[in-house]
């Protein structure tokens, strides 16, 4: 039987509290059993019979694992509820779910609908006009400062529906003065030549709304997990047939010997890191294997460990070829990307024959717990800042009782160390910052 934190009694009561309502309560500190309490009172006193919970793939799992954990009134209560636990991805593209009336809808991870362009989210806001309790749940509401994130979130929490001619009905946030998201943004943002917000203003406004629809709290403010250790950087240095290659697609964005040409910055920022991690995309879409000594520093650093670990990896290839090392090393390995069913990370938790567990970032690094393992290795950096930070709290949540230990397998002298720069500035690794890094390089080059 789950007994709630205090944090968790709050959230629980704020949910009693409002019909929509936001928990954007940092990664690790529990917000999914404050909601399935909340879906078990409303089945139990018939004031709800179905429920919409929405979620990325990996964490559908965690939802499942969570109600078995739940006392027996409950659970029975929860049975008697016609509960849809689905995918975004499946939510958008299946008209009996976006099409149907819910009594509850539930949005994990809502961050996944803060573009209001995307399909996934205007099937959301469909669902939410017509649900009588709306509940999202997020530890990342914004990335980086973007406020913008929030006009499509606080729609699903406070729906109003506005006729905008030609039979067309929209979903606007209430709260927001029911404005549509363009109007809104020239009200509360600075706007660039492109319509993009670069500065916000009348932000007082909005946290006021926030305040009132929504309750945030980080794990410093409630819980007393054990520390987090300070980064390890691994210096790997680049084989001479990858360093080779690097080189001569860092000076002119082209290999000849491949027929390969990288023609804007962002290709040529992908082909340099797929060199750094021991292969290469050609413009043919054949795959060339380079040396990588990433695998064998992997394997030395956890020659002699006995506990669990978290690989995080970048590309599918990486992945692949870390599950094979592992696997050679005597580590029964499970694996989470976007091939994998979702719950592969249950096994890693409560099996103990599975010692290894290796994630693709955008898989693993939202609302799972993989705390079963206290270290965590980092085979290639990502580019985004948050989902770094997610990542790391994979292993740091509620349920951790040893200090985290974090590692950064690096290539030497290459892009790798820049994006773990930026990582460090909590900034992403974009096309300005790959130009900087390009104008150094090559000035390093020249001397």
């Amino acid at each position: 039987m789950v007994r709630l934190y205090a944090h968790q009694e709050t959230a629980l009561a704020l949910l009693r509290l409002n019909d929509g309502f936001a928990l954007f309560m940092e990664q690790g500190t529990g917000k999914t059993f404050p909601v399935l309490f909340r879906l078990a009172e409303l089945s139990a006193s018939g004031r709800a019979s179905s429920a919409l919970v929405v979620a990325p793939k990996a964490v559908c799992a965690s939802w499942e694992a969570k109600v078995g954990m739940l006392s027996e009134g409950q659970r029975d209560a929860l049975s008697r509820l016609d509960m849809r636990i689905v995918s975004y991805d499946t939510m958008w593209r299946r008209k009996e779910l976006y099409g149907g009336s819910w009594d509850v809808l539930v949005l994990d991870e809502s961050h996944f609908v803060k573009s209001p362009s995307a399909k996934r989210t205007k099937a959301c806001l469909r669902v939410a006009a017509r649900a009588r309790y709306r509940y999202i749940l997020t530890g990342t509401p914004t990335s980086n400062g973007q406020l913008c994130n929030l006009w499509s979130q606080l729609a699903v929490v406070d729906p109003v529906v506005v006729e905008c001619g030609n039979g067309q009905r929209n979903v606007y946030p209430a709260c927001l003065g029911g404005d549509s998201y363009y109007k809104w943004l020239e009200r509360a943002a600075y706007l660039n030549q492109w319509h993009k917000p670069y500065k916000y203003r009348n932000v007082s406004e909005l946290q006021e709304v926030m305040g009132g629809l929504s309750y945030r709290i980080t794990k410093e403010e409630c819980l007393d997990l054990p520390e987090k250790l300070p980064d390890e950087v691994l210096h790997v240095g680049l084989p001479p047939d990858a360093g080779k290659l690097y080189r001569e697609m860092a000076r002119s964005s082209a290999i000849e010997s491949l027929d390969t040409l990288a023609g804007n910055p962002l290709t040529r920022s992908l082909r340099l890191r797929q060199i750094c991690s021991g292969f290469l995309e050609t413009d043919s879409g054949e795959r060339v294997e380079l040396g990588c000594g990433k695998l064998a520093a992997l394997g030395d650093l956890l020659s002699d460990f006995e506990g669990k670990v978290v690989v995080f990896c970048e590309f599918r290839r990486s992945i692949d070829a870390v599950a094979r090392s592992l696997e050679s090393q005597g580590r029964r390995t499970v694996v989470l990307d976007g091939r994998s069913r979702g719950d592969e990370w249950v096994a890693f938790q409560e099996d103990p024959s599975v010692g290894a567990i290796v994630c693709q970032y955008q898989s693993g690094s939202a609302g799972i717990d993989l705390y079963a393992a206290d270290t965590c290795v980092f085979f290639e950096p990502t580019l985004r800042s948050d989902l770094n930070e997610q990542a790391k709290d994979r292993i740091h949540r509620a349920g951790q009782t040893r200090p985290c230990s974090y590692y950064y397998l690096l290539a030497d002298g290459t892009v790798e160390r820049a994006i773990y720069s930026a990582l460090l500035n909590y900034q992403d690794f974009g096309e300005a910052l790959f130009t900087k890094y390009m104008q150094e390089y090559t000035k390093g080059e020249a001397l």
